[in-house]
C-alpha cells in the first residue's frame, strides 16, 4: 500500500540535507559561485558511498551556496511544501546556525531565515514544524554553546530544542558546556549517537540529558545501554535510507527499526537528509512494509511514539495525534 496520504510526522530532517539540488545550484548562481556543470549531481550523495564521514563530504560542496537568510528561508519554505506532498503533517528541521560565521554570516541571521521559512510554510501549507539547532562534534565547542543560548533566546518564535552532529570520532565531552546551558534553560535536547559510533556513544548521550537519541543503531550492541535507554524513556529516531547509505547498517535486514518497534522501544521513522538522499519519508515506510514485514498497525504506533515525542507544545501532540487516529483508521 502507498503511504503518502496518510497523516506522518518527521522528527530528524536537517534542513541543509533536504534542500532540493535544483535550488542549491540556482543560490549558487545568485552569490556568484563557479559550479561544475555536474553541479546538481554532487549535491546528492554518490551511490558509491560507505561511510558517514564520506556522506558529510557531500555537504561540504554544497553548503557554501546556503549560506544566507534568503538562501535558508528559501529551504525552509520549500521543505514545508515538499512535506506537504509527502503526507507529513508536522516535522523538525534542524541545522547548524554557525556553519557559516567564518564567512561573515550571523548565527542569529541564519536562524531568523530559516524561521522565517518555515512561518511562510505553515501558513501556505498548513503544515506545523519546529527548529532544532545544532552543534557539530568536529567544530569548536563554543559553537555548541552558541546554540544553546540561540536556542533558547527563540524559543517563542520557533526554535525548539538542541542537537548535534558531525562525526562521531570526535568526542561529545568537548561540548559539555554547551549541553549543561541547554539542562539549565530548559531546552529539550536530542543527540546523534550510535550511528557510526559505539552504542557507549548512547549512553553518554543519555548522561547528557538527551530525551530523544539520532539514529542510535548501535545501541543493539550493549543490551545494558538499551536497558537505560528503555529505562529513561528515550525516543529513537531511526533514518532507514540515509543509515544504509552511511553503512550504518550493513543491509536492511540487520536495521534494528524492526526488532524494537515490536519490542515496545519508542522509535521513530525519519528521512534524516531527503534532498541529499533522493528519498522521501514515504518511501521509508514502504521500504519498512516490503523488506521489515511490518504491517500498517505497527508502522502508525511508531507514528505515535513520534507525536509522543514530538518537541512541541501538549495541545498541539493533541491535535496531532487527534489527526493520525483520524486518518490511518
Amino acid at each position: 500500500m502507498s503511504y503518502q496520504h496518510l497523516p506522518k510526522l518527521d522528527l530528524h530532517c536537517h534542513l541543509d540535507g533536504a534542500v532540493r539540488p535544483e535550488t542549491l545550484v540556482a543560490l549558487a548562481a545568485e552569490a556568484g559561485l563557479s559550479w561544475p556543470p555536474d553541479a546538481a549531481s554532487r549535491c546528492r550523495v554518490a551511490a558509491t558511498c560507505r561511510s558517514l564521514p564520506e556522506f558529510l563530504k557531500t555537504f561540504e560542496f554544497f553548503l557554501p551556496a546556503l549560506g544566507s537568510r534568503a538562501g535558508l528561508r528559501r529551504a525552509a519554505l520549500e521543505l514545508c511544501r515538499d512535506m506537504k506532498a509527502d503526507g507529513v503533517i508536522y516535522f523538525e528541521a534542524r541545522f547548524s546556525p554557525t556553519l557559516w560565521v567564518d564567512a561573515g554570516f550571523a548565527p542569529e541571521e541564519a536562524v531568523e531565515g530559516a524561521l522565517e521559512g518555515l512561518r511562510k510554510g505553515e501558513a501556505e501549507t498548513g503544515v506545523k514544524s519546529g527548529l532544532i539547532l545544532c552543534g557539530i562534534r568536529n567544530f569548536p565547542p563554543e559553537r555548541t554553546l552558541v546554540a544553546a543560548k540561540l536556542a533558547y533566546k527563540y524559543r517563542d518564535r520557533g526554535v525548539v530544542g538542541l542537537d548535534i552532529a558531525g562525526d562521531e570520532r570526535s568526542p561529545l565531552a568537548a561540548h559539555r558546556e554547551g549541553f549543561a546551558e541547554a539542562r539549565k534553560l530548559g531546552v529539550p535536547i536530542t543527540i546523534h549517537a550510535g550511528e557510526a559510533g559505539p552504542a557507549s556513544n548512547v549512553r553518554e548521550a543519555l548522561e547528557f540529558g538527551a530525551t530523544r537519541i539520532g539514529h542510535g543503531v548501535h545501541v543493539v550492541e550493549d543490551p545494558a545501554v538499551l536497558a537505560e535507554a528503555v529505562k529513561r524513556g528515550a525516543t529513537f529516531e531511526m533514518c532507514l535510507t540515509s543509515n544504509l547509505m552511511t553503512h550504518s547498517v550493513d543491509q536492511m535486514a540487520n536495521h534494528p527499526f524492526a526488532q524494537f518497534l515490536r519490542d515496545g522501544v519508542r522509535v521513530t521513522l525519519n528521512t534524516d537528509d531527503p534532498g541529499v538522499q533522493g528519498s522521501t519519508l514515504t518511501q521509508d515506510f514502504e521500504r519498512a512494509e516490503k523488506e521489515l514485514g511490518l504491517g500498517k498497525p505497527e508502522l502508525k504506533r511508531a507514528v505515535l511514539h513520534a507525536v509522543d515525542a514530538a518537541f512541541a507544545s501538549e495541545s498541539t501532540r493533541a491535535s496531532l495525534r487527534a489527526r493520525i487516529e483520524e486518518g490511518w483508521r
